[in-house]
Order: C-alpha cells, then sequence, then structure tokens
C-alpha cells in the first residue's frame, strides 16, 4: 500500500537496459494538480513492446494512479508511450 497522506507526488518512468543502465526516460511530472484526486502513489501494472519489421520499437506502459477519494482510495490509469530505444 503507497502513502495516503494526501500529500501529492509525480513519477518518473525510465527505461534501463538489461545491464541496469539507464536508457531513456519516459515520463517525468513537472508538476501534479494541487487539489482535487491529488496523485498519493503509483504502481506499474503493465507494459507492452511492439517492434515492427524496419521500424523502431514501440512501448507503452500502464500506471495505476492511486488518490484519496470521498469514500476511499480511488484510483485510474495513465498510459505512458514512446520509442522503447
Amino acid at each position: 500500500m503507497g502513502d495516503i497522506s494526501g500529500k501529492a507526488l509525480g513519477f518518473r518512468l525510465a527505461l534501463q537496459g538489461q545491464d541496469g543502465k539507464p536508457l531513456k526516460i519516459l515520463h517525468e511530472d513537472k508538476a501534479v494538480p494541487g487539489s482535487g484526486n491529488c496523485p498519493t502513489s503509483y504502481s506499474l501494472s503493465e507494459a507492452y513492446e511492439f517492434a515492427p519489421e524496419g521500424k523502431p520499437a514501440v512501448i507503452a506502459v500502464l500506471v495505476l494512479r492511486f488518490s484519496q477519494g470521498f469514500e476511499g482510495r480511488d484510483s485510474g490509469f495513465i498510459a505512458v508511450t514512446g520509442q522503447a530505444r
């Protein structure tokens, strides 16, 4: 269970190689909302890579975002896409 204190948090999603070295940053929050469904934690849900022949591979990552709602914890998905390399 993540932080449920109501403090707004951002996230950074980076790809790394099999050697553990960073390849690239797919997403990095610059700011998060100050009110209304502020995120309290994030969780990786799923990731897909598509590599069409003769074209660069692309990736789609689903990130589950948690926030504190009126009747308890709420969640929703954020889709992050980009070139895999």
